[in-house]
């Protein structure tokens, strides 16, 4: 375990802790018990939002503050004057960000997602005179032009990326290799005990409710099932701008009597519905954008849990799941493929529990915190000596 002497004081940045972020949280709750000093800082609303305050910017920084920001929105302007622009009317929380990590002693800035906070986070490391990392996760990177990721994340002096896929698109951009690093989010398996005994014929996801879920398709499938004759519910957890579409579009298909729709849970409610699952479906799709999911967070657990999970190989979840073996996956926009296997798995209760068997192996392998949070703190390590 890491020790204080080894450990250094670190200042998180993100834009805001969203509900669906868990793994954000749960990463710094890690770092913390395992005796790092960790201050988190939000751009947008919450506890430890920074203020727009000029004067938070120490004097004898404020020279270095100046040419950072100059610099920093110079070479944003040439690539996306938008964010330019957002970065200027942020720069009075970047000058209270220096104050803060200076404050801190803090050595290194790291950025959760690589847009507005990876855009602060250099004029203030810049300013303070320390390094500056970004973690990356999947819109922030997929749906952003390849000449602003690397106007971004190539002067980081690391980059963490939660699948490969994401670490494919930031060498891609021309980060060097060696400075990226592969870091899954973590399970605390603790809280997820293994268990596969659930009842027949739920089906359940929990999500955003946005395009990229594919959740129109998982309807149309629901009524392609009904009409077949089979016997199943599907619950549907989560909010977001689709809602309102997808639940006219499930009156629409007579799915009222089949279709709950329950939105936002927390952690432990979730964590129980899973356990009341006879199998977990996020029929994720590619946007025209390029946006797509990377691994969700909801499949790491419902494959910990020993709940099945059928998806597909839209965005990065078949990095870990292999059709058939600790998981189902499916084209996207296909609700006749989709009907297919959700019928499959209503008839084969022995075929589900191998693949739950596996895929909890699976994530004892590869997505323990304990195992995850060394591959961080491994990366802070490696972030503070290359600059050292």
């Amino acid at each position: 375990m890491a020790t204080s002497a080894q450990t250094f004081p670190i200042t998180y940045l993100l834009d805001r802790l969203a509900p669906s972020e868990t793994f954000i949280q749960r990463e710094i709750e890690q770092l913390r018990s395992r005796n790092w000093p960790l201050e988190v800082r939000l751009i947008g609303r919450g506890i430890g939002r920074l203020r727009f305050s000029f004067s938070g910017c120490p004097a004898g920084s404020r020279v270095r503050f100046l040419r950072a920001a100059c610099r920093r929105l110079q070479a944003l302007a040439g690539r996306s004057p938008m964010a330019a622009l957002r970065l200027l009317r942020r720069l009075p929380q970047a000058a209270e960000l220096t104050g803060r990590v200076l404050e801190n002693e803090s050595r290194l800035i790291h950025a959760h997602f690589a847009g507005i906070t990876a855009d602060v986070a250099p004029v203030a490391a810049a300013a303070a005179g320390i390094p500056w990392s970004c973690s990356v996760h999947a819109r922030d990177v997929f749906t952003v032009p390849s000449e602003l990721t690397a106007c971004r994340l190539i002067p980081a002096a690391g980059v963490m990326a939660c699948s490969r896929l994401a670490a494919e698109r930031v060498a891609a951009a021309g980060v060097p290799p060696e400075r990226i690093a592969l870091v899954h989010h973590g399970l605390h398996l603790n809280d997820f005990p293994y268990d596969t005994v659930q009842p027949d014929g739920v089906f359940f996801t929990a999500c955003r409710l946005e395009p990229k879920k594919g959740l129109d398709t998982l309807l149309h499938a629901c009524a392609i099932l009904k009409r077949n004759g089979a016997d199943f519910s599907c619950v549907i957890a989560g909010d977001g701008p689709e809602r309102g579409a997808l639940e006219t579009l499930a009156a629409k298909l007579n799915l009222r009597d089949r279709v709950e729709w329950i939105g936002w849970q927390s952690q432990e409610e979730t964590r129980s519905l899973l356990m009341d699952a006879t199998l977990l479906v996020l029929p994720s799709r590619v946007m025209p954008n390029g946006d797509r999911d990377g691994i969700a967070n909801v499949l790491l657990e419902a494959m910990a849990i020993g709940t099945p999970v059928l998806t597909t190989p839209a965005g990065a979840a078949a990095e870990i799941i292999t059709d058939g073996v600790n998981g189902l996956l499916v084209q996207p926009d296909d609700p006749a493929a989709l009907a297919a296997a959700l019928g499959q798995a209503l008839v084969s209760k022995q075929r589900l529990m191998a693949l739950a068997h596996e895929a909890r192996r699976t994530i004892e392998a590869q997505f323990d915190a304990t195992r995850t949070t060394r591959q961080v703190e491994d990366f802070l390590f490696r972030v503070i000596g290359a600059t050292a």
